[in-house]
Parts: C-alpha cells; structure tokens; sequence
C-alpha cells in the first residue's frame, strides 16, 4: 500500500495557501481602489474658500436711497474683483438690526455683530449731507486677519455721482490683494471718417443681435443659469426672456415721435427690488472671435422704466483647466459708462473698446454681458451690435483714479497689493 501521508499533507498545504491567497488578494481588491479613488481625489485641487467682508448698512444724515447704494456698490465692486467674498445686503441688514452702525461705533461692538459670519475684514461708516450733490463719506476698515488690528478711517467729499466709484474703488484697494481698478479710456467712441467707413462696411460680429432665436443668449441670477427663452409675455421677476414686442401703436397726436413700429424681438429683464440691490440680472451673448490689434465699437438700443444699466464686454484668452482642456478665461473687461431710466423711451448707446493682452495672454474671443441692477423694473434691449472700425487707437491707462485730491486716511501705511 502506497503512502499517502505525504501527497495527502501536500495537497491539504496547497488547499491551505489558495484559501489565503484568495482571501489576500480579495482584501487587497477592496483596498486598491479606495487608494486610487482617495490618490485621485487628493490630486484634484480644492477651491479655497475666499475671506469674507462685511458692509454694515451706512448710517448718516444722507438718504436712505444713497447710503444704500453706496453699500450695494462696495459688495459689487468687491464681487466682480473676486479677491474677496462680500456678505450680501440683506444678510448685513439683518445683522445690523434696527440701530444704525455709526461711525463712532466701536471695533469691538462691530465685530459682535458680525460674529456669526466670520467675516476676514469689517467696513462700516456714515455718508453725511452737506450741500454737496451725494456728501461726505467717513469710512472705517478694519482687518481682521492682522495683528493687533486697528480700524483705518476713511473720509472722502463727493461733490458728484459720477464721483461715487472712484472713491468707492480707492476704499476697496486698501484691502490686501485687491489690484488697482483698470478703467479702459474714458475717450468713449473716436469717431473719425474711417471709424465711419468701416462701421458700415464690417458685419456685425454679435450671435442673434436681433434676439430672432432661443439659444443664443444665457441669462445668470445667483445659481441660475439657462438659455433665455422666447416669450409673448414679459418675463416673470427676476426672470429674463426674449419678448415678441408688438407693434408700436400710432402716436397720440399729429408730429409725435413714434417708436420702431414694427413687432419684433427684445431680450427683456424684469428686477425685483431684492434682485436689483443685490445680484442684479445678466444675461450674456456667445463668445465672438476677434483680431488682434483691433478696435471695436459696441452699439445697442435699450428702453427702462428704472433699472440701471452696466453693460460689459469681456475678453477671453483659451487656457488649460485642472484636466488640462482648453477652455475660454476671462482677461479683459470693458465696462460701457453705466445707464438709468429712460422714461419710456429707446436710447442708443455706443461705446468703442480696445481689447489688449493681459498679463501676457492674448484677447481671442469676446462676449457681451447685458446686465441691469440698482433699481427694479423691467428693461429691454435691441439691436445689438459689436463691429471693427479699425486699429487700436491706444493703450489703456489706470489714472482715472488720479483725479482730485484723492482719499484722506488715518493710516497712510501702504498695503501690498
């Protein structure tokens, strides 16, 4: 009789170590992939959460309807910088209460109301009538993040308006890591015979100027974000769509002037008071490629019972994304001189616009950006156009905030920028 001792251990071993390998190599076939899944989740890179800014509700002697928009325009200005994360209107309101904050309001008092929102930088003030067209603005900025802070008081005279942003702007780039504001020139159009010439000769670079089609065209609000769609109707709030305008009725007596009377389609914004004073309405065409080295001329019509208007055309570069696609970065941005209410009537605004590299990347393509705020109301626009009407006159220049005698300070200790 054959021994099987042997074979018979053999085969019991081999039985042994398969068990174990299967086992092995099924703990490790659950464990690999977390690794990879947990490998690429650490090589994608997390957006890093901007510092917040609070803009308490300016008190003072000025109205109400003013302080406010001077609030609303810090936040704005504050968002489209994108350095900073400007705690919206209504929330600040509500932290606020129902007591102003003062100027004389002290730091520590300022901080417990905005404790809850952690914000990185705290600015609060008055804005104070005195004869002038908008008044005095007395403003106090304080920095958390720094040692030891102490509050930076601000006091500006604004004889004008028009004014307003520029020491709005000098205020915001006393904050670190806000850039200086560019303002494109102020020239506005040069509106000399080949300007002309070329106006009429070039076709309009503007996907569905004339709003004939859904598609072309995307409105934004907050997380909103669709194609506008073709309606009968004016949009609902805070809502945009392209209206079939009917046709203009006859005037009310002889020689009156009367409006394009035939029905077409508008692109039509309706603002709530909420949406105005704080997002505001957009809506944006198509990208539009250009030629380098060239000056452009923006023409479109608008008609608004109150919303104001700061219509935009921005300039992309293509740039690789976190997975290495090509895609449109914004790097130029051409701000159109801002707009009102039109008392029922169509205006036409042109503008020209001279799309230069940025930091070394060139301006392929551009886009324009509808977009309404300040008051609510509804408004429309039509016949956009966007055109070349010749070479680049010159160069852009940062000095509109030159003008005056600038910001007085209590700290005059400059800040890296």
């Amino acid at each position: 009789m054959k021994d099987h001792s042997l074979l018979d251990r053999a085969g019991a071993g081999y039985h042994y170590f398969m068990r174990w390998l299967i086992q092995f190599l099924g703990a490790w076939a659950m464990v690999i992939p977390v690794a990879v899944l947990a490998a690429d989740v650490a090589d994608v890179p997390i957006a890093k959460e901007k510092p917040k800014v609070a803009v308490f509700p300016l008190g003072g002697t000025a109205s109400a309807e003013l302080r406010e928009k001077v609030g609303f325009s810090l936040r704005l200005k504050l968002e489209r910088d994108g350095t900073y994360e400007p705690i919206d209107g209504p929330t600040m309101a509500e932290l606020a209460g129902e007591k102003p904050v003062m100027l004389a309001t002290g730091p520590e008092a300022v901080k417990a109301l905005a404790e809850d929102q952690k914000p990185a930088v705290l600015i609060w003030g008055e804005l104070n009538a005195d004869g002038s067209a908008v008044g005095t603005l007395k403003l106090k900025v304080l920095d958390l993040r720094e040692k030891d802070a102490k509050p930076e008081e601000m006091s500006k005279a604004v004889a004008k308006p028009t004014d307003m942003r520029f020491v709005v702007e000098k205020v915001l780039e006393s904050l670190k890591g806000v850039k200086a504001f560019e303002h494109p020139s102020e020239a506005g159009v040069t509106d000399d015979p080949e300007a002309r010439r070329l106006w009429k000769k070039n076709p309009n670079l503007v996907p569905a100027p004339n709003f004939a089609e859904a598609g072309k065209w995307t409105a934004l609000y907050m997380e909103e974000k669709y194609a506008a769609p073709v309606s009968d109707k004016l949009p609902a709030t805070d809502k945009v769509c392209i209206y079939r305008l009917p046709e203009a009725p006859e005037p009310a007596h002889a020689g009156a002037p009367r409006a394009d009377a035939r029905a077409h389609n508008v692109l039509a914004m309706r603002l709530s008071k909420e949406c105005a004073e704080n997002n505001g309405l957009a809506c944006l065409s198509e990208l539009i490629k250009i030629e380098p080295e060239t000056r452009y001329r923006i023409q479109f019509k608008y008609k608004s019972d109150g919303p104001n208007l700061h219509v935009f055309v921005k300039g992309y570069t293509d740039a690789p994304d976190i997975n290495g696609h090509t895609i449109p970065r914004e790097v130029y941005k051409r701000q159109v001189p801002p707009s009102g209410g039109t008392d029922g009537r169509w205006v036409t605004v042109v503008d020209d616009l001279n799309p230069q590299n940025h930091q070394g990347f060139p301006v392929k393509y551009l886009r324009v950006d509808l977009y309404a705020y300040l008051a609510p109301g509804v408004v429309m626009f039509d016949d956009v156009r966007l055109k070349a009407v010749g070479a680049m006159t010159h160069r852009a220049k940062v000095d509109a905030l030159e003008k005056g005698d600038g910001i007085k300070t209590g700290n005059e200790k400059g800040r890296e920028h």
